[in-house]
């Protein structure tokens, strides 16, 4: 399986910023570079189906990766681009920004879909050993053919499998639709009194301030032949196939299973 990451970064948003990073294609497998057969009379060339995977943001793709022609052909940008309207307008806390997000199969064979969810907070362009929690990052999830990985999800990480077949051309259903700052982040605040001269001065510092918050999407596929065996070595997770191509998970117990569908909303 081949793998490449690449990471983007947004312009800051007053205090907040935005950094997001792109997984786009991965599989196992098959060989996919042309074939080529040469004799003394003739020569015949074989194009193996590829695959490619592309993540859509708000109608537009955000990024790609597809075999084409013996090699990876990559394109990039940035999330969260277009996240405020208007270019002064500052972001607000609790207020719901579209954040559409979905898979598209830019490649020439079916496959199935994996997407994996980073949330985090930065400052000065470094991790930071902070109180602000990443679910205070609230990216929605809508389910609708996608279920979540609970043992494999972490505070920072979401890991996301598609149930259904992606056939080459076509999108999965968005994994999620609105992302937004928790307004309780406001109430994170400490106080500092001086007195000085018979005057008392408060000064209020907010947690976040000098903070970045970064979404990173990672997106992948693999074969549908085969499928079991080969997401169990792209993705190392045992699944199940039914007989209508519907995949689930099979280890960890019940919280692997749980559709996204199924987890609370955020309001």
């Amino acid at each position: 399986m081949k793998r490449l990451k690449k990471t983007f970064l947004t312009k800051s948003f007053l205090l907040f910023g935005a950094a997001a990073a792109l997984l786009l294609a991965s599989t196992v497998g098959s060989t996919r570079a042309a074939l080529t057969y040469y004799s003394e009379n003739y020569e015949m060339r074989i194009e193996v189906p590829s695959i490619g995977v592309s993540l859509v943001e708000n109608g537009s793709v955000a990024g790609s990766r597809n075999y084409v022609g013996n090699e990876w052909k990559e394109s990039g940008g940035e999330l969260l681009q277009n996240m405020l309207p208007g270019e002064n307008e500052k972001l607000v806390l609790g207020k719901k920004y579209d954040e559409v997000l979905k898979v598209r199969n830019s490649g020439t064979i079916d496959s199935y879909v994996r997407v994996i969810l980073y949330k985090n907070w930065t400052k000065d362009g470094e991790k930071a050993d902070t109180e602000l929690s990443p679910d205070l990052i609230e990216l929605n999830l809508t389910g609708n053919g996608w279920i979540v990985d609970e043992d494999a999800s972490t505070a920072e990480r979401t890991v996301l499998y598609y149930t259904r077949v992606l056939p080459s051309g076509q999108e999965t259903s968005p994994f999620s639709d609105w992302i937004r700052i928790a307004p309780s982040i406001g109430d994170k605040v400490t106080e500092t009194r001086t007195t000085a001269d018979g005057w008392t001065t408060v000064t209020t510092e907010f947690a976040y301030d000098g903070y970045r918050f970064n979404i990173k999407v990672e997106a992948d596929a693999v074969q549908t032949h085969n499928a079991a065996e080969a997401v169990k070595s792209a993705w190392g997770v045992d699944v199940s196939i039914g007989a209508d191509g519907s995949l689930s998970l099979t280890r960890g117990g019940t919280g692997s299973t749980k559709p996204a569908s199924q987890l609370p909303e955020t309001n």
